[in-house]
């Protein structure tokens, strides 16, 4: 059954179902259940406009955005939007609290294994080096009066948390128009569902990227988010050797010990910085890290092929 025929099975009124290409280059899926055509219309617009609108402010690959202005400007002290500002003290909070195993300027590290990728071999440990030195560091300062200085002059990335984070007002945006009974975003496979009963979703084999594999389970998802990171879809080929596209900051190597990590949390924005930081934990202090936080879940899989669950983590 597809994930749009699983949305709420309870309620008879309007259902609206879309597929849009254009948050962050991924895919995103939108489902409304209102009282009416009209309204989960409404509903659509307004999750649309936002989508829009944020996207303007944190793609770092369009020229216009305030991202990507800000960015320009390495030293200067600049006034940050509420949204810019928002998600960056996101990467704050999640670099401090993860120990630096998530950090938006991996990014630059990636850089060195795509060169590695054309050129055949691993990056040399000098080159390696130096950027890691470099993230020690602190990236920004973000002022008391809402300005912003940018320290670092290597690329940052924050689509993790900015996609988490678009996909979570998309559906705050929607869920609040007039007779919206349930929504539901998922982009790419980040998801967050808001009202109703919520929705069944299939954990996959991160080993292999055959749609038809066994899946490793199923998990529910109710007013909350589910994020997946994993090493079978993307990553680097150098030479015979196959690497993680996710990449410890605090060394510069590829993680191999956890190739696959699914995260549930209150928000899309959690989950996503989770699942990348429990990629790079040890798998004690990931399990221990993701069971202090309230409403949050995961199922982490290592090289050896073994699930591991945190605490609170239910699946069917």
């Amino acid at each position: 059954m597809s994930l749009a025929a699983r949305l709420l099975s309870r309620f008879r009124p309007y259902r609206l179902h879309s597929v849009y290409e254009r948050l962050l280059g991924t895919e995103v899926e939108l489902q409304v259940v209102a009282g009416s055509r009209l309204e989960a219309e409404a509903a659509e617009r307004a999750a649309l406009g936002e989508l829009e609108r944020l996207t303007l402010v944190l793609n770092r690959f369009d020229e216009r955005s305030e991202l990507r202005q800000w960015l320009s400007c390495p030293g200067e002290r600049v006034p940050l939007g509420a949204d810019l500002r928002r998600v960056l003290q996101l990467a704050d909070e999640w670099r401090q609290v993860s120990g630096g195993a998530f950090h938006p300027g991996a990014d630059a590290l990636g850089a060195l294994w795509q060169q590695a990728e054309a050129e055949g071999r691993p990056p040399g440990a000098r080159d390696l080096q130096l950027v890691t030195a470099q993230l020690e560091a602190e990236p920004w300062t973000l002022h008391d009066d809402g300005t912003g200085t940018l320290h670092t002059t290597l690329p940052l990335g924050l689509n993790a948390l900015a996609k988490g984070f678009i996909v979570d007002r998309m559906a705050e945006t929607a869920h609040a128009q007039a007779g919206v009974q349930a929504v539901l975003v998922n982009a790419g496979g980040d998801l967050r569902t808001l009202g109703g009963k919520g929705v069944n979703v299939t954990v996959a084999n991160p080993f292999t990227a055959r749609d038809d594999a066994r899946p490793l389970g199923r998990v529910h998802v109710k007013d909350g988010a589910l994020a997946t990171s994993g090493r079978a879809h993307r990553g680097y080929r150098v030479g015979e050797t196959w690497y993680s596209h996710v990449i410890d900051p605090r060394s510069g190597q590829p993680v191999q010990g956890v190739p696959g990590v699914s995260v549930k949390a209150p928000t899309c924005a959690a989950a996503d910085a989770l699942a990348t930081v429990l990629s790079v934990l040890p798998l004690q202090e990931g399990l221990a890290t993701v069971d202090r936080m309230a409403g949050a879940a995961a199922l982490i899989v290592t090289a050896d092929g073994e699930p591991h669950r945190s605490g609170h983590w239910t699946a069917f």
